[in-house]
């Protein structure tokens, strides 16, 4: 656990979006803009959160849209450098405990195998393919997990 007490997780601040943009870039084949990031920030501020280093360097960011019961998780990345520490996992788990009980949904790309095992590794479950999901025509997975709350929640 050393590692990942070198990370703070915390909400967005406008001020991290150009930081959380170039990190979308460095993750994602079909980016989310910056002016999109910014939105979200200011429609989830609760569940859009960072994992930053002592030194105050982004090193990965999650956001999510809260519903009644039923969750969504919009994005999530880690810089490519520091995957496989458990930064996403912290991410996930924190955004879990913000979104409380419910159903959390999410899509990945069909080619996306690293992502995919990360998931099925959080107890999400394959629920089925959104044909030509993305805008190259690429298929997407979709996945669900329960949010149970805790005992001590």
């Amino acid at each position: 656990m050393s590692v990942l007490s070198a990370y703070q997780i915390r909400q967005v601040d406008h001020g991290d979006l150009p930081e959380i943009s170039a990190l979308e870039n460095l993750s994602f084949k079909d980016p989310y803009p910056e002016s999109l990031l910014s939105q979200l920030a200011e429609n989830y501020p609760e569940t859009f959160l960072v994992a930053k280093t002592r030194d105050s360097e982004i090193v990965g960011y999650a956001v999510a849209k809260r519903g009644m019961n039923r969750h969504h998780l919009l994005s999530i990345a880690v810089l490519p450098l520091r995957r496989r520490s458990g930064i996403g996992q912290q991410l996930l788990a924190s955004l879990e405990e913000r979104l409380g009980r419910g159903i959390l949904t999410l899509e990945l790309r069909r080619t996306n195998g690293a992502a995919f095992g990360f998931y099925m590794r959080n107890g999400f479950t394959e629920t089925g393919i959104a044909r030509r999901y993305y805008h190259d025509g690429e298929d997407a997975v979709t996945m669900q997990k329960a949010i149970r709350k805790t005992e001590s929640g």
